[in-house]
């Protein structure tokens, strides 16, 4: 509906008016009426109406001044003047004006109406073109906005732009973030980058710009850095599961200091955003995602895992999945790469365990049906589900293979674990073993007893240490299990035939 206002200083003539036709068939409502002039100037100022009804002679100021007043102030509404009697001097005055058309009183109805539908006519054109006007204008805004995290080099041409749509880049730092159709699970992804959801993510922050490209919302933050845009996203991310079930997955790229530069920001969020496989569990990603993997040999790492299948080390196996969590996330490998790496290494696993329990081999889980749920794998944490059961269930059916490996068990223990208070009995409880029996059955696999075995893997480490560390003697003691010093001595001096502190000169 339109606005009108109706000002004459008789209030028989307001009332004539507002009977005279039924406004809504017309598309209009009264919004407010004028007592007179300055009450009526008052007024439209106050409610910019579309179209006023105005009279010509009022006590404190006529039907001319007020439109000539209220023209001067920008009111940009259409004037229809009532008048009593005609007159060239005023109706020239009153074009001037861009007045619409005067009526005289008594006001015919049908004339009336016909200026109505003429006005409402004007409008709606009026507000076609200003829409149109408009939606170019957003369309420029917009491919403006692409050309400069796309990197088109046109800085001059953009800077123009800036200025023309007042666009405000005038900061010391820049940051971009992308938010990709993803949820936390599959439950809760987002279909469509929908307008509304942006406007949710972005509410309450402010210096900021979107723009739509390949189907993602690209934010670019504005005097904030990428870990102020990432928390103010997060806490609205939070509403959004609220209201829709439904959370996006945030990639931010890195701060820049140049509007120039934003293209860099936002070329590091674009490829945060092609690894949503492995980061499918997290709600956001940054830079930090980039930095350089270190200590993490893959190859090594499965030949950690093939050897704590075989001793049944479960607990350490699943920490070694861990690690190969972290190494497909350091290293951003794209799900191919990460399928690959699974379907390739885990056969090269299973063949090598076949070879070593061949009695076995017709136990073993299928590889191919391993291979199909590989493949299938939605996300990083689903294939690591996959792989895990596969190697557990591998790891069962060869613990049950005897007393060699029930050693190869222990042996693995003592490994990691010499620097403790280790004792047989000990040991035997964690698996499931008579002491007795245990001790028995480590000295027929390994030809020595327990305590042997043991000082010897304790020495053996305390002459690394004292190799290649700076270690004090009595701190490599204490590394290697033993509390007593003067015991170090004694067993240091029979393993090795001279004391520790003889070795340590003799490097």
């Amino acid at each position: 509906m339109y606005q009108m206002i109706i000002i004459d200083d008789e209030p028989i003539v307001r009332e004539g008016l507002m009977r005279l036709l039924s406004w809504g068939d017309y598309q209009f409502e009264v919004c407010a009426q004028g007592t007179d002039g300055i009450d009526g100037l008052e007024k439209v100022l106050k409610y910019h109406p579309d179209l006023v009804l105005v009279d010509v002679k009022m006590p404190g100021m006529n039907g001319l001044e007020l439109i000539r007043q209220a023209r001067e102030q920008g009111f940009q509404g259409a004037f229809i003047i009532l008048t009593g009697f005609s007159d060239f001097e005023f109706a020239r005055t009153a074009i001037s004006l861009g007045v619409r058309d005067y009526l005289l009183k008594p006001v015919d109805e049908d004339e009336l109406a016909e200026n109505l539908c003429n006005i409402v006519k004007e409008l709606e054109e009026k507000k076609k073109l200003n829409d149109k006007n408009e939606m170019n204008e957003q369309t420029a805004i917009q491919e403006m906005l692409r050309r400069l995290v796309l990197y088109r080099k046109e800085n001059g041409a953009l800077y123009q732009q800036m200025q023309t749509y007042h666009l405000d880049f005038n900061y010391t730092k820049f940051c971009v973030g992308v938010l990709c159709n993803q949820g936390k699970d599959k439950d809760t992804i987002i279909e469509y980058p929908s307008k509304e959801k942006l406007e949710l993510m972005i509410k309450g922050i402010i210096d900021i710009e979107c723009v739509m490209i390949e189907d993602k919302w690209v934010l670019i933050g504005k005097g904030m850095s990428y870990q102020d845009l990432l928390h103010k996203l997060l806490l609205n991310n939070e509403k959004l599961y609220t209201i829709y079930n439904e959370k996006y997955f945030i990639c931010m790229g890195h701060d820049v200091a140049h509007w120039e530069d934003i293209h860099y920001s936002y070329e590091c969020a674009r490829l945060l955003s092609e690894y949503q496989f492995i980061f499918h569990n997290e709600e956001a990603v940054t830079i930090q995602a980039l930095k350089d993997c270190k200590g993490i040999v893959i190859d090594t790492l499965f030949e950690t895992i093939c050897f704590q299948i075989e001793i049944g080390d479960l607990d350490n196996l699943a920490k070694s999945i861990e690690k190969i969590e972290e190494y497909c996330k350091l290293k951003l490998l794209k799900e191919s790469d990460v399928k690959m790496l699974f379907t390739h290494n885990l056969f090269q696993l299973g063949t090598v365990l076949e070879e070593r329990y061949e009695q076995k081999r017709g136990e073993f889980p299928e590889y191919e049906e391993l291979s199909v749920l590989i493949k299938g794998s939605g996300n990083l944490k689903e294939l690591l589900k996959n792989a895990t059961n596969y190697c557990k269930e591998l790891s069962q059916i060869i613990a049950a293979t005897g007393a060699e490996n029930v050693i190869k068990r222990v042996h693995a223990y003592v490994e990691k674990n010499y620097d403790k208070d280790l004792k047989l009995e000990g040991i035997a409880k964690i698996f499931n073993y008579n002491s007795a029996y245990l001790g028995k059955l480590f000295k027929k696999e390994m030809g020595e007893n327990f305590n042997n075995f043991l000082d010897h893997i304790r020495i053996e480490n305390a002459k690394k240490m004292l190799t290649e560390t700076d270690l004090k003697v009595y701190q490599v003691s204490e590394r290697v299990g033993y509390s007593n010093i003067d015991y170090f001595y004694s067993k240091f001096k029979r393993y090795v035939g001279i004391s520790p502190k003889e070795f340590k000169k003799s490097i």
